[in-house]
C-alpha cells in the first residue's frame, strides 16, 4: 500500500540557498515568512510540514541537482524554489554538507587532509576519482575542480553545489587539484600520488591504468588496518500480516569464522502472488553462486579491480532475476500475478595486497539494491544511507519533471520502478558501490517494514553505541530494531540484517576529523513508501538503463572466466529444474534452507 509520508514535524532542516545578493540578509530574518536565515546562504525552513513552492518549469539552475539524485549520497537535492521579481530565482538545496545540529558547513576537503589517517585519505582521493567519472556523464564534472566546493562528512565526500561544465574539464584540470592536495597528505599517500601526477604530466598513463594505481593506493592503506566482521539478523511477519514476504541471510548470529560473509535481505513485492516464494528463492540463489565466486576470490594472489567484481556481482543477480522471471513465463503469471522481491545485498570481498610486511587481507564491502529495501551505515557519530530508492517519485525528479518533495506527495510515489523477477532482465539496472570502511560502524540491512517513517532516522542514535562498545551483543540489536518496526509501523513484514565492521589496529588519526558529535545525519533522506510495483494498473513506462561499463582490463584472471561459467550453468539448472518441478518453493538438498515461515 502506498502511503504520503512526511518527517516528524519537530525535523526542521537546514538548506543550502544559491542566488544573488543574499549574503546581505541580516541573521535571523524570515524569508517568504518561512526560512530564517542562520548564516550567509544557510536557511532553517521553520514549517517542513508544508510542501516547499515549485514551479512549472524549472529553471535552467535547477536541473543539475534533479538529474543526480540517484547519486544523493555525494551531492545536495533540489528542496524548493522561491520566485523572485525582476531577479532570478532561489534554490533552495536539502541534503547539503551543513551540520544537521550547528547549522555550520562541514569541512573542506583539505583542510579534513591535515587531521585525517592515511587511509582515510586515500579513500577521499578514491571517492574524488569516481564522482570524476560518474558527473563527467552528467555534465558536471566541473564541480569537483572547487576547493571550497568539496565538503568531507566522516569517511564521505560531500558537494555543496553543482556546476555545469560548459566545456568538458579535462583530465589535466584535475591533476591540477591533486597537485594542490600533496602537501596535506601523508608520505604514504602522498608519494604515489606523486608518480601518477608525474605519469600524467608525461602522458605515459591512461585513464583505466590511473583507476587501478589509485585502487592499490587505498587497498595499501586499507592493508595496515586489521578489521573484524561479525553477522546477525532476523525476519519478523508483523502484527499485523497474514504471512511472512520478507527473506535474509543470516538468519541468527553467523559465526565470525563462516567463509561467507554476505548480508542479504529481500522484501516479497506487495500486492502480487508469491512474494515470499520469489524473496526465498533469491535468497538462495544468491548463496550458492557467492559461495562459487568467494571461493575462488579467495585464492586470487592479484588485486581484482572494483570494475571486474561489480561486473560479475551484476551477473550473479541477473541469473537470480531470470529465475524468477522464468518461473512467472512458465506458469503463465502475468500483471499482478507475477511475483517479484526487492534486494539489498552486501557482500565481503577478501584481497590479497602486498606490503612491506608480506601479504595482507583487506575486506572491500560491495552493495548492491535494487528496490527500496535499503543500507544504512551507522556509527556513534552519524547515520549515512547509502541507497536511493527505485521508485516513481524518484523517477519523477530524475525526468526533471517533479521536485523531490513534492513527487513524495503523490499517491504512487513509492511504487517500485523496478524489482527482480518482474520482468526481463534487459530491464533491470541493478546499483552497486564499493566501500572500503576506515572506521568502527555498523551496515544496516532492512526492508521497508523497518525505515517507513524515517524509524531508522530517528532511532539510531539510541541503538548504536551500545552496539560498538558489545553492550548489546548483535542478535539482540537486530531483535530491537525488530521491535521498534512491529511498535512504531506494524504495517508489515520487517527483515534486519547488521553487519559489524570493527577495526582493531589502533588509527593514526580521529575517526571523526574532529566534528562534533552526530554529525552526518543525512538531511535529505529518502522517504520509504509501500512494495507496490509500479505499472500493475497502467502503461509501464521504459527504465532507463545507466550506461554499460567499459571494457575490462587485460588479463582477467582464469577464475572469473570459470565463475561466469558456472553462474550460467546454475541458471541453465535453475531454469529445468523449476520447470520440471510442481512446486512453487524449490528444495535443492544443496541449497541453504530458507527462513522457516512463521
Amino acid at each position: 500500500m502506498n502511503r504520503v509520508e512526511r518527517r516528524p514535524s519537530r525535523y526542521k532542516p537546514y538548506l543550502w540557498a544559491i542566488g544573488t545578493d543574499l549574503e546581505t540578509l541580516p541573521v535571523d530574518e524570515l524569508v517568504g515568512q518561512r526560512y530564517r536565515v542562520v548564516a550567509p546562504y544557510i536557511w532553517l525552513d521553520t514549517q517542513p510540514d508544508q510542501r516547499p513552492s515549485a514551479p512549472d518549469t524549472f529553471p535552467a539552475e535547477a536541473v543539475p541537482y534533479l538529474r543526480a539524485h540517484p547519486h544523493r549520497l555525494h551531492v545536495p537535492g533540489l528542496y524548493g524554489v522561491l520566485e523572485r521579481t525582476g531577479a532570478p530565482p532561489i534554490l533552495l538545496l536539502d541534503n547539503a554538507p551543513i551540520h544537521p545540529q550547528a547549522g555550520a558547513l562541514l569541512p573542506e576537503l583539505e583542510a579534513g587532509l591535515f587531521s585525517a589517517s592515511p587511509l582515510r585519505q586515500a579513500n577521499w582521493l578514491w571517492q574524488l576519482w569516481e564522482l570524476w567519472r560518474t558527473l563527467g556523464e552528467l555534465g558536471l564534472a566541473r564541480s569537483l575542480l572547487i576547493s571550497s566546493n568539496l565538503r568531507v562528512d566522516g569517511w564521505r565526500l560531500r558537494l555543496l553545489e553543482l556546476v555545469p561544465d560548459g566545456e568538458p574539464p579535462a583530465l589535466a584540470d584535475l591533476v591540477e587539484l591533486w597537485r594542490s592536495l600533496l602537501s596535506p597528505l601523508h608520505l604514504a599517500v602522498s608519494e604515489p600520488l606523486r608518480a601518477i601526477v608525474n605519469q600524467l604530466d608525461a602522458g605515459t598513463l591512461d585513464p583505466d591504468t590511473l583507476s587501478l594505481e589509485l585502487n592499490q593506493i587505498l587497498l595499501r592503506q586499507a592493508a595496515t588496518v586489521s578489521t573484524r566482521i561479525a553477522l546477525a539478523g532476523a525476519t519478523a511477519k508483523g502484527p499485523t500480516q497474514p504471512r511472512n514476504e520478507d527473506a535474509c541471510w543470516p538468519q541468527g548470529i553467523q559465526p565470525e569464522a563462516a567463509s561467507l560473509q554476505v548480508a542479504i535481505v529481500c522484501d516479497g513485492v506487495g500486492g502480487h502472488d508469491g512474494g515470499e516464494i520469489a524473496g526465498q528463492l533469491a535468497v538462495q540463489s544468491l548463496q550458492i553462486q557467492l559461495q562459487a565466486l568467494l571461493a575462488e576470490a579467495q585464492n586470487e594472489l592479484r588485486v581484482l579491480p572494483p570494475q571486474i567484481i561489480i561486473q560479475q556481482l551484476e551477473a550473479v543477480i541477473r541469473v537470480v532475476n531470470e529465475l524468477i522471471n522464468f518461473q512467472n513465463d512458465n506458469r503463465g503469471r502475468v500483471g499482478r500475478q507475477r511475483m517479484g522481491t526487492t534486494l539489498v545485498m552486501a557482500v565481503v570481498i577478501p584481497q590479497r595486497v602486498q606490503t612491506e610486511q608480506g601479504w595482507e587481507r583487506v575486506n572491500e564491502v560491495y552493495l548492491a539494491h535494487v528496490g527500496d529495501s535499503r543500507a544504512y551505515w551507522i556509527t556513534p557519530d552519524y547515520c549515512h544511507p547509502l541507497t536511493v530508492d527505485d521508485d516513481i517519485a524518484g523517477r519523477e525528479v530524475i525526468a526533471c519533471r517533479q521536485s523531490w518533495p513534492v513527487a513524495q506527495e503523490r499517491s504512487d510515489a513509492g511504487a517500485l520502478t523496478q524489482a527482480l523477477g518482474t520482468r526481463s532482465g534487459e530491464h533491470l539496472t541493478p546499483h552497486i558501490q564499493r566501500f572500503v570502511f576506515d572506521e568502527t560502524g555498523i551496515l544496516l540491512l532492512c526492508s521497508d517494514g523497518l525505515s517507513d517513517n524515517y524509524r531508522i532516522e530517528d532511532a539510531w542514535a539510541n541503538y548504536i553505541g551500545l552496539i560498538i562498545k558489545d553492550i548489546v551483543t548483535l542478535d539482540s540489536a537486530v531483535a530491537s530494531w525488530i521491535e521498534l518496526a512491529n511498535q512504531k509501523n506494524g504495517h508489515d513484514n520487517t527483515a534486519v540484517v547488521l553487519m559489524q565492521h570493527k577495526l582493531l589496529t589502533p588509527a593514526s588519526v580521529q575517526g571523526d576529523q574532529g566534528l562534533p558529535a552526530g554529525v552526518g545525519a543525512d538531511s535529505g533522506t529518502v522517504p520509504p513508501t509501500g512494495a507496490k510495483l509500479y505499472g500493475e494498473s497502467q502503461p509501464q513506462e521504459e527504465f532507463v538503463a545507466a550506461p554499460a561499463a567499459s571494457a575490462p582490463p587485460r588479463g582477467v584472471p582464469r577464475w572469473i572466466l570459470a565463475v561466469s561459467g558456472s553462474i550460467l550453468l546454475v541458471g541453465l539448472l535453475g531454469w529445468w529444474w523449476l520447470a520440471s518441478r510442481s512446486p512453487d518453493v524449490p528444495e535443492s538438498p544443496n541449497a541453504p534452507p530458507a527462513a522457516p515461515a512463521p
